[in-house]
Parts: C-alpha cells; sequence; structure tokens
C-alpha cells in the first residue's frame, strides 16, 4: 500500500515522502495517528491539498532543523573511556552514549539520528553528524578523555605481564638446557 508519510519515521522514510508499507501497518498505525495517508484512497484535488501542507509543515520544521544545528554545532559533547597503564582502551563510545549526553545538555536527538559508521575506540577529539531532518544535518565535537582505569584492571595488567615474564623466562630456561644461547636481541645460536 502506498502512503504519504506527513512526519519523519525513523526507518521509513522523512516527511513528505512516498512509501510502501504493507496494509496492515498503514490501517493499524500510521493512518489512525496521522502519521500518514493512503494515496489511492482520495481524489487527485485531496491529494494534491494534503500534499500542500505537508510541504508546508516540511518547510516549517526545516527552518526549525536549521536553527536546532546552529546551536548544536557549538555543543562539545565531553564522554570518557577508561584506560589501562599500557595505553589499552576498555569500551568504546556508541550512539547511544553520545545521545544521551547531548540529552543531558537539553538536545533531545534519537540514537538513530547520530550518524556514527563505528564506535569510537580512540581517545581524542571527534567529529560527528547528527541528522536532524532530512536536508539537515549538524556537526558536533565529541571529545573523549581518559578515565582512570580501576585499581582491579591495574592489578589484572600487572597480573598478565607477570605471567608473560615467568613464562618467557621459564622458556629461556629450556632453551638454555638443551645448549642453546640467547643474546639480548633475542637471537638464537645454537652452541655446539
Amino acid at each position: 500500500m502506498q502512503v504519504i508519510l506527513t512526519e519523519d519515521v525513523v526507518g521509513l522514510g522523512d516527511i513528505g515522502q512516498t512509501v510502501n508499507v504493507k496494509p496492515g501497518f498503514a490501517r493499524n498505525y500510521l493512518i489512525p495517528r496521522g502519521i500518514a495517508f493512503e494515496v489511492n484512497a482520495r481524489s487527485a484535488r485531496e491529494v494534491q491539498h494534503r500534499m500542500r501542507q505537508v510541504n508546508a509543515k516540511k518547510e516549517k520544521l526545516k527552518g526549525d532543523a536549521l536553527q536546532r544545528a546552529e546551536s548544536l554545532s557549538q555543543v562539545v559533547v565531553e564522554l570518557g573511556l577508561r584506560v589501562g597503564t599500557g595505553g589499552k582502551v576498555f569500551g568504546s563510545v556508541s550512539t547511544r552514549d553520545i545521545a544521551s549526553k547531548l540529552r543531558e545538555l537539553d538536545y533531545d536527538v534519537d540514537r538513530r539520528r547520530v550518524l556514527l559508521s563505528e564506535p569510537i575506540k580512540q581517545v581524542g577529539e571527534h567529529e560527528v553528524e547528527v541528522k536532524l531532518h532530512a536536508d539537515v544535518r549538524a556537526k558536533i565535537k565529541v571529545v573523549v578523555s581518559p578515565l582512570a582505569s580501576s585499581k582491579e584492571e591495574e592489578e589484572a595488567e600487572a597480573f598478565e605481564a607477570k605471567l608473560k615474564l615467568e613464562a618467557e623466562k621459564a622458556k629461556r630456561r629450556e632453551l638454555e638446557e638443551l645448549g642453546i644461547d640467547i643474546d639480548d636481541e633475542g637471537m638464537e645460536e645454537a652452541t655446539n
């Protein structure tokens, strides 16, 4: 069934678009809530009238989105990631994290509108786009700073390093028993 959307529906389309949906979804959800209207059910004149209304609403929403984009482009979202002693990053920053931080800053943005190809896994400054309207996108600055790792993580890292060192010592002893000397650079030389 073809319907014309009167509002933006994430995952389906933007305002004013003609989309094909299942008849039950259109009759039971979209049309009763005023989110869409059926194309074939009305006369051409009535469809044109509704399209003028939709286009007027679309232009108003675009103007609002442009204003929001201007103020949103000034926003700096500051988030933290835990970083271990070796510079190893624990976790990542996802669209959900960015959207929740924006909500804390009084910007109501759906997480699906935050355009991030993959989660951020590095400390530093990143530029992220937010889709506010079909034609309007805002770029925000996301600053990911290191958080001190917890005592447990540091102890786990120290334990792993200790195990690695003990394994290396055991390997060295084993090679020495076989008559193989290892110099400082890790080169193996057979002694005859």
